[in-house]
């Protein structure tokens, strides 16, 4: 490992000569293994995955890392190049340091050591001259205030002060950087981003100075034609050394106009590659790097696919070169989750109950003899009577008459259900169905019903507590479990945290988390996934140990890609021969069943039985369109469509949204796991349009169909896109694939962007109607954004007043909101979206469905 170390040392001075700064003067030392992500962006492999336990920050440091020493090797170059570029007389430009504008006087006549400076506007024509050297000292600008004065340049005469990153990086910049180029391209969310850059700060070996990453590499953004631009737009030269992008295809279209092999991207987390067509093209053309980690392992297995090498990060691989527990503050998270995955183990303590496993038996033998052509309505019935048996698996103690009444009513009504069902089934899956049902009404009386789950759960915590373990924690399936779960543990006269899985801090490690019962493979699969513990204990029925069984199957196969072998590692970090580099982690151990029991199954009952989607075919004659399924949290789920827009409110209930939030509209590529978006109550239209139409009365519905009419003459043209895009083109209006999809596909769209737009269309599509109408259709369109304007500022103030003390409630499930008194909404977060389109009838699409029935 010496050999390793000294080698990525000398090939990258910064990870000696910078260091981690924290507040009052603490500091932390870049961890060694940085290195072999900035050596990965130096080499010619087109496509690299390194995945981490954790990867919070990582992404945007190693970016801005090897960004800052590229920039320090190519600046003896970028300098001379600089220093030979010719400025035209009358140029305006800043003299660093400083703001002042001065006029470029060009370069003395046969003499070209020194360059001349003007005052502005100066009747005088003062002018000032400057060593040919120290040209770096100006840059160009499109100011023209605060102009300069003589005193200015008496005082910059005297001061000659290098920038805090000439004093990090070894550059003679003075703060100019005109003379920077692009060298990264970072694919990631914007605010998490941005958070990064704004909040991890580096100093120097003698920690003299320090600034934030923003501050150093000054990040720009890139446009939706691949066009890098500075965060300032007054400053005229020069590239921002790192340019970011939410989206995959603005980064694509950036590296389409780039040279072969000038860039490396960077994405922070696979789930940002939502189109595998893009990540080809960039992979062929640039560098590019992924920073992933274990939640991102079903989008793994399609880049592998793509020809993508893969890095397992190990808790050896993070230590290289640190004795063990003396990680600094930013690097925490990750050695301390590399830890706890290296050691990481499940515990099944098996708790028993007659009438329950009856009812799992029942249940799984129904689903077994099912057959496709018996359709989704006996499917739907098995998974609400699964979704009963689920609340009975969660009872630390035998409900209460009010509980016990409530969860009867529903057993009665799904059994009621089921009657009707059983006379087109055949004769052994409706004995299966009938028998589920009456076992769960058994279970549901019976007194002792929760009592083993109580008594054992008592018993691991007093354990655990005698032997000085801590810190431990609960983790309840939803926010009705944890309120239950609380409410038994004061009883028992016990404390303990009681964790959601989507609340689990990324900053908080336990020794010790308790599963009261299995939640389902999502949500438990979040809990392992965080590596928050080195053991996870699960309180589990034989059957729901037989459902962490198959988890653990379809995790190892998850996990099954390939890692980089030792020669490969070695030939990436360029050291000699086939060192001795360790291995990738061990998949994470789960147990629960002898192999007795595992011979016993027979598939996969959950993956079958929690399958989201199930749709009829359609009205005969309806139009499909190509859409996502995206799963909600509990039973809700919707197909939605590419340029659906939802409204998304994650950044106001994680406390980020300020007083002058609006609620942002988002597509479906922006739309990721933990998201919390509206939806209408009822019918197609969303909240902000409903709330528009309100105001609008009754003028809303002939504002709509005549502000429709450009999307209906598109419709009836029979254009698709190819075609579309060349009558456009035709009529010197050249537009994207992405907006010509937009505009024949989303059906809510109010209109396009520009009103030659309308115009346009009416040319392509031959409509000369609508070529009349378009200052009517262009006037409804203004009207109807207005409305939709002032509506989302509504709802965002209506959001901001209720959902505060609702967060929790809305983070695990679905919850109804009353939008005064107008129309009413559900909050729902996200799971999971779906990586595959697929037909759908259109009054299917781009609104709220239901697996099943609330049930308690």
């Amino acid at each position: 490992m010496d050999e390793l170390q000294n080698g990525l040392r000398q090939r990258f001075p910064l990870l000696m000569s910078l260091r981690i700064f924290h507040r009052y003067g603490e500091y932390e030392d870049l961890a060694a293994f940085m290195g072999i992500l900035l050596a990965a962006m130096e080499t010619s492999q087109r496509s690299f995955c390194f995945v981490f336990p954790r990867k919070q920050g990582l992404a945007t440091l190693s970016a801005a890392l090897y960004a800052l020493g590229r920039f320090a090797g190519d600046f003896p170059r970028l300098a001379e190049e600089y220093a030979k570029r010719s400025f035209s007389n009358g140029q305006r430009v800043r003299l660093i340091p400083g703001e002042e504008v001065f006029e470029f006087g060009g370069v003395w006549p046969g003499l070209g050591t020194f360059f001349r400076l003007k005052l502005l506007n100066d009747k005088r024509k003062t002018a000032f001259n400057w060593p040919i050297s120290e040209i770096l000292r100006i840059e160009p600008t499109t100011h023209k205030i605060p102009k300069g004065r003589e005193d200015d340049i008496q005082t910059a005469r005297r001061q000659a002060p290098l920038s805090i990153l000439d004093k990090l990086s070894g550059t003679r910049t003075f703060g100019n950087l005109s003379l920077a180029a692009n060298y990264v391209l970072l694919l990631g969310g914007r605010a998490e981003v941005e958070e990064s850059l704004a909040t991890t700060s580096l100093t120097g070996s003698a920690v003299e100075v320090h600034s934030t990453l923003d501050n150093l590499v000054v990040p720009g953004s890139i446009s939706e034609s691949g066009e890098i631009r500075h965060r300032d737009n007054y400053q005229a030269a020069g590239e921002p050394l790192v340019a970011l992008s939410s989206r995959l295809e603005n980064v694509a279209a950036a590296c389409s106009l780039a040279a072969p092999g000038s860039k490396v991207v960077v994405v922070d987390g696979a789930g940002k590659i939502s189109d595998l067509a893009k990540f080809d093209a960039i992979a062929e053309s640039q560098n590019l790097i992924i920073v992933a980690e274990a939640e991102d392992e079903e989008k793994l297995q399609q880049l592998h696919d793509r020809g993508c090498k893969f890095w397992r990060f190990s808790l050896a691989d993070l230590e290289m070169g640190v004795p063990a527990g003396r990680n600094g503050r930013f690097f925490r998270g990750v050695f301390r989750a590399a830890r706890n995955e290296a050691a990481f183990r499940t515990e099944v303590l098996s708790c028993r109950n007659a009438h329950l496993e009856h009812a799992a038996r029942a249940l799984e033998a129904c689903q077994a003899s099912l057959v496709e052509s018996e359709g989704d309505e006996t499917q739907q019935i098995l998974g609400q009577i699964y979704n009963l048996l689920l609340q009975c698996t969660h009872l630390l103690a035998p409900p209460d008459a009010e509980e016990q009444a409530r969860l009867l009513e529903v057993a009665d009504r799904l059994s009621a259900s089921a009657a009707d069902r059983v006379m087109w089934l055949p004769e052994s899956t409706a004995n299966a169905l009938t028998e589920a049902c009456a076992a769960v009404v058994r279970a549901i009386r019976d007194p002792e019903l929760g009592r083993a789950k109580g008594t054992a759960l008592k018993s691991i915590l007093s354990g655990l507590e005698l032997q000085e373990v801590r810190p431990v924690a609960i983790v309840a399936r939803s926010l009705p479990n944890s309120l239950s779960i609380t409410r038994w543990l004061e009883r028992e006269g016990m404390t303990c945290p009681v964790l959601l899985p989507s609340k689990i801090p990324d900053d908080e490690f336990f020794e010790r988390l308790i599963c009261t019962a299995w939640a389902n493979s999502a949500k438990f699969s979040r809990v392992v996934r965080r590596f928050s513990s080195p053991q996870i204990i699960l309180l589990a029925y034989p059957f729901e140990a037989q459902w962490l069984y198959w988890f653990d199957h379809r995790e190892r196969s998850i996990r099954a890609i390939p890692n980089l072998t030792a020669a490969e590692k070695s030939h990436l970090l360029g050291l000699s021969g086939d060192s001795a580099l360790p291995g990738g982690p061990e998949p994470p151990g789960f147990g629960g069943l002898s192999l007795e029991e595992r011979d016993r199954l027979r598939f996969d009952f959950e993956a079958r039985i929690t399958r989201k989607g199930m749709l009829p075919l359609g009205g005969v004659g309806e139009e499909t369109m190509p859409a996502r399924l995206v799963s909600f949290s509990g039973d809700p789920y919707a197909f939605l469509t590419d340029t659906f827009r939802m409204p998304v409110i994650t950044d106001l209930l994680s406390g980020a949204a300020g007083k002058d939030y609006k609620v942002p509209r988002r597509p479906l590529a922006e739309i990721r796991a933990g998201d919390v978006c509206v939806f209408r109550e009822s019918g197609r239209r969303d909240v902000i349009q409903a709330l528009a139409d309100l105001q609008l009365g009754a003028e809303a519905a002939g504002l709509r169909e005549r502000a429709a009419r450009w999307h209906k003459a598109l419709r009836e043209s029979g254009l698709d896109e190819v075609r579309l895009i060349a009558e456009l083109e035709e009529v010197n209006c050249p537009r994207t694939l992405q907006t010509v999809r937009g505009w024949l596909a989303d059906d809510v769209m109010i209109g396009p962007q520009k009103k030659a737009d309308l115009e346009a269309i009416a040319y392509a599509v031959g409509d000369q109607q609508l070529l009349n109408d378009v200052p009517s259709v262009w006037e409804a369109i203004g009207i109807l954004r207005g409305e939709h304007l002032r509506a989302g500022m509504r709802l965002s103030r209506i959001l901001l007043e209720k959902l505060p003390e609702r967060r929790e409630e809305i983070q695990e499930g679905r919850t109804r909101i009353e939008i005064d008194n107008a129309t009413s909404a559900w909050i729902v977060q996200v799971e999971a979206v779906s990586d595959q389109t697929e037909p759908r009838p259109r009054s299917y699409l781009n609104t709220l469905l239901w697996e099943a029935e609330e049930l308690i």
